[in-house]
């Protein structure tokens, strides 16, 4: 069969361009545009494949002809262009996200292990505890910023105690964290301090952990390690323990703030929780769909001549699978634009799908769901403090803060 390829000419998907990944309106033109495989630009500027559809994001997505796994040594070389440390980059190459194949299949199964139904059953009481020490700690009487009082502290003290990490280091993490927020890569005089801290900590804790286990996260990793005789290399179980805490702070923050503002601009979507018509647990899928916290995958690689929306992706090329936009694809959600609450089914590609399906997926929305069902039924007069245009997420920043009242 014959295919034609589009235009080499560059779509305005950029996301090298800083101005793009921080301009809203370029994004609702992304989010609503046009549906067909179109060629971009990827965050180091090489050209990639965009893919805004449904049923093409899910083809690689699932596909294993697509890898995560760059040609040759072009994932270092693209950490050393960041401003990876020479001595670090050994380290996050050896990232799950860009494993695939006999090295995903060796790691990601003790990935499932942090995150199993049986840990987020345990967590449970932790984390509704945790929620309401922090409503106690805001105050009625006075604005508050909630990413700051919930959205941000939530998340890391949740992971912290499933990794492991101890009070002290908990504070630095959520800098570490704050630092690496968003596409934009930090200033190289803020990267290698944070990477260099990240690691030393990390590798710190599994030393502990090795002398002294407990039953977090990073000391049943080791357990495993040790009997499984080297099934992680020390690289390895230091990357996993960084990539635990680092997805599982940041997508949960803007869900939690993007919930709160999806929701709060559409009082008729709220009501419809607070009377029993729907279920936190339905409506967060929702506003995972429509807001898309997370809204691309990270890119794919053709290993072979693959068909994809009627073009040829040649082996090497890249393609960049645009989740929001798929999510929006009137292809297969009726009336993609309106927030729709009651919305079932709802296969939403919020947390990717195929073999990079987010693990942590079950215990963000457990978390989410109980922050949200605590703060919208402790305070019902919960409201925007400042105009909604103030605090409009960036297409790929997000919201960076959230001034509310609360009585």
């Amino acid at each position: 069969m014959s295919v034609t390829r589009p235009s080499p000419e560059l779509s305005e998907y950029d996301l090298s361009d800083v101005a793009f990944i921080t301009d809203p309106e370029a994004g609702r033109r992304w989010l609503a545009g046009p549906r067909p495989i179109c060629r971009g630009r990827s965050f180091d500027g090489s050209q990639a494949w965009i893919v805004t559809g449904y049923e093409d994001a899910k083809q690689v997505l699932t596909d294993p002809r697509f890898t995560s796994r760059p040609p040759g040594d072009s994932h270092a070389r693209g950490l050393r262009a960041r401003g990876m440390p020479e001595d670090l980059v050994s380290l996050f190459d050896s990232m799950l996200l860009s494993m695939d194949r006999a090295d995903h299949d060796r790691v990601r199964p003790l990935v499932t292990l942090a995150f199993s139904a049986r840990r987020v059953r345990t967590m449970r009481p932790f984390i509704e505890s945790l929620v309401g020490e922090l409503l106690d700690a805001m105050d009625p009487a006075a604005e508050n910023d909630l990413v700051a009082a919930l959205a941000d502290p939530l998340p890391i003290r949740v992971v912290s105690e499933l990794i492991g990490v101890d009070e002290v280091h908990r504070e630095q993490w959520l800098r570490w964290a704050q630092t690496f927020n968003g596409p934009v890569p930090p200033p190289a005089d803020q990267l290698a301090p944070a990477l260099r801290g990240m690691v030393e900590v990390t590798r710190d804790l599994i030393a502990q952990r090795r002398r002294r286990p407990t039953d977090d996260l990073i000391s049943e990793l080791i357990r495993t390690r040790d009997e499984d005789g080297g099934r992680l290399t020390d690289d390895e179980l230091a990357a996993l323990a960084i990539l635990v805490i680092q997805a599982g702070h940041d997508s949960v923050r803007q869900l939690i703030a993007l919930t709160v503002l999806t929701l709060l601009d559409r009082p008729d979507q709220l009501a419809l929780i607070r009377s029993g018509r729907t279920t936190w647990s339905v409506a967060l899928a929702e506003v995972m769909r429509h807001a898309a916290p997370v809204k691309h995958a990270f890119r794919r690689f053709a290993t072979e001549p693959v068909e994809v929306g009627g073009v040829t992706v040649a082996p090497g090329e890249g393609v960049l699978v645009v989740l929001a936009a798929a999510n929006r694809d009137p292809a297969e959600f009726p009336d993609p634009l309106v927030l729709d609450v009651t919305r079932t089914p709802n296969p939403h590609l919020g947390f990717s799908r195929g073999p990079h399906f987010c693990p942590g997926s079950t215990l963000a929305m457990t978390e989410v769901e109980i922050a949200m069902r605590e703060l919208f039924g402790r305070f019902p007069k919960l409201r925007l403090a400042v105009a909604g245009d103030e605090v409009a997420p960036r297409f790929l920043l997000g919201v960076q803060r959230l001034p509310v009242l609360l009585d």
